[in-house]
């Protein structure tokens, strides 16, 4: 059991299968949760749980297809004493429509697989690989589930923003903020995080870049600010 940066909630995770990384931190801080969110692809609930301790005035499901990961997720919200308002739900977003009901949700978060396995990109975690999700199925899904006008935020990977774009747009969802992430000031972002909107609207801010380390390696201001918190 470990504690979840920046908050007094505590942690269970599996740190031989999946523990969460400054990825999910980041989402969190990004995203914009009104009163029903959905947090897809939750794993172990970091997100869902970063999410309640910011705001406490909200409902918030966590779905997963991982079984392993959903029931850890569950021992996290009874510790936290957020039975009220968190609820862990073992879902195959493939098929959103057979768990919950449409036009339901205010906003929405997912930390999606990010590697397309046509890619042949080596990696041995499954997880990681768009081989049981990929865009076209979170983009159907979130259109499912939003009211209009709705939004939806996103961490991924700059390589796959084309196919973001494209995905979300058949559903009639479209991109309205784009934020790089870059590791050091002089080098190329590594993950970019989005904000998407159930509405045909076109065009999006490119908002100011995130620097995540300094030269000496050391957290910048801003990112110790959303990892930590007052902690």
């Amino acid at each position: 059991m470990d504690q979840v940066s920046g908050t007094n909630f505590y942690i269970y995770q599996d740190k031989d299968d999946f523990s969460f990384g400054i990825d999910a931190v980041l989402l969190s801080d990004f995203t914009k949760a009104k009163k029903n969110h959905i947090d897809l692809c939750t794993g172990n609930g970091i997100v869902a749980l970063r999410l309640a301790y910011i705001y406490d005035d909200i409902n918030i499901v966590g779905a997963d297809i991982d079984h392993k990961a959903i029931e850890l997720f569950k021992k996290s919200i009874e510790i936290n004493k957020l039975d009220e308002r968190v609820k862990a739900m073992e879902v195959d977003i493939r098929e959103i429509e057979k768990y919950l009901k449409k036009n339901t949700f205010d906003s929405l978060s997912v930390n999606p697989p990010y590697l397309n396995p046509k890619d042949n990109i080596a990696s041995g975690d499954y997880k990681r690989q768009e081989l049981l999700l990929n865009l076209d199925d979170i983009a159907r899904a979130a259109s499912y589930l939003l009211k209009p006008y709705s939004k939806i935020f996103m961490v991924h990977r700059p390589a796959r923003l084309v196919d973001i774009i494209l995905s979300f747009k058949k559903y009639g969802i479209n991109l309205r903020k784009l934020r790089a992430i870059k590791p050091f000031a002089e080098k190329k972002a590594n993950m970019i995080l989005l904000e998407l909107e159930k509405s045909e609207k076109e065009g999006f801010d490119y908002m100011k870049e995130l620097i995540v380390y300094n030269n000496d390696g050391s957290y910048t201001d801003e990112v110790k600010e959303i990892y930590y918190g007052n902690e």
